[in-house]
């Protein structure tokens, strides 16, 4: 909801309106009725002038703002994430030297269109990689490697329509973040206005520098000259969690606006936490298994980080309402004092359940 003023014109108009609409001259109509026809009129303007202060008052505080006016009011400081286009390399082929122009559109088997930016020729073998761009930004134009593009604008002759992404794939799209991820990054800007590269900074810089980046951690004395490692991940535990493939954007900003300190980033390898859970018999339903299942991931969620050890006590615990799950035995590699740990290097993510 935006705040409109209409102008005085229209607001006579519609109050005549109103007053026509409850007043009928040609009915026997008391005195008192028509100061209730005053009234009702009255209480109806104050009463959309009044939600209009409260939709205001709203969008004082960050908390309680819309995204649109939470952005106005905080883009100066916190520059929102907007959406990203994906990038990569299709290879094509043709006759030897023959150049495949800038500006030509490729488009894959979903519909989404690719282009290039500078020209690119084939060569000795016949073929080139050609880089190209996601005529949209977003997620969906982001396609693994082998996927199939056709050529649908003009090429010289001697050049295949049909081309095929190379094995790093398309990818980096981002969608733009979200209003509540906006929200997150401008609490913790107001918890912390003043960032010169104290602990938490780092972290907080590469939550600023990419939408991609959906969580980051710091770890001290990485590496022979001790620099600061920077983890970032993207996704989450409950939606699924995907390595940071743009580390050069998040690299960059951080050079930035930080102090000069050797730091380095990098995305975690993801390890695997497969846990065998065995319900109590009157308790094993579908519907306790998902419930189970649920609240691993939200554990894991706000728990799960590089270089953390998780215990299948731990594990035990977060399953246990009391009410729908009374008691459950949770494995870990087949032990029920069993643990995963990870060295700053990976991140652990749910794998497979096996249910006892």
């Amino acid at each position: 909801m935006a705040f409109l003023r209409d102008s005085l014109q229209v607001l006579k108009q519609r109050t005549l309106a109103n007053y026509l609409s409850l007043f009928k001259p040609l009915d026997r109509t008391p005195r008192h009725n028509l100061v209730s026809v005053i009234a009702n009129v009255d209480a109806g303007l104050f009463h959309m002038l009044q939600g209009d202060l409260v939709f205001l008052s709203k969008q004082l505080f960050p908390d309680t703002a819309e995204g649109e006016y939470l952005r106005t009011h905080w883009s100066l400081f916190i520059p929102p994430l907007y959406a990203v286009a994906a990038i990569g390399k299709t290879e094509v082929h043709g006759i030897i030297k023959k150049p495949v122009p800038a500006g030509t559109v490729f488009k894959s088997n979903t519909g989404k269109r690719y282009f290039s930016e500078k020209v690119f020729y084939i060569g000795d073998d016949g073929k080139v990689l050609v880089d190209i761009r996601a005529e949209e930004a977003g997620q969906d134009s982001n396609l693994s490697a082998g996927s199939a593009l056709s050529i649908v604008s003009a090429i010289y002759s001697g050049i295949d329509s049909d081309a095929i992404v190379n094995e790093a794939g398309i990818s980096g799209g981002m969608d733009a973040e979200s209003d509540e991820e906006y929200l997150a990054r401008v609490l913790i800007h107001l918890r912390n206005p003043v960032r010169y590269g104290q602990k938490g900074d780092y972290a907080a810089w590469a939550l600023d520098s990419t939408p991609e980046v959906s969580n980051a951690w710091e770890f001290k004395n990485f590496g022979v000259f001790g620099a600061l490692l920077i983890q970032v991940i993207n996704g989450n535990q409950q939606n699924g969690v995907q390595q940071v493939h743009n580390l050069n954007a998040v690299r960059d900003y951080i050079s930035a606006v930080s102090p000069p300190v050797v730091f380095e980033v990098r995305t975690p390898v993801f390890i695997s936490i497969d846990p065998e859970i065995n319900l109590l018999p009157h308790e094993d339903s579908q519907e306790n298994r998902e419930m189970a299942e649920k609240r691993l991931k939200i554990y894991l969620q706000y728990t799960a980080k590089p270089g953390i050890c998780i215990t299948s006590g731990a594990l035990r615990e977060s399953i246990i309402d009391g009410i729908n799950i009374t008691n459950v035995i949770v494995k870990i590699s087949g032990d029920i004092t069993g643990n995963l740990q990870t060295t700053i290097l990976q991140y652990p993510v749910l794998g497979k359940i096996t249910w006892g």
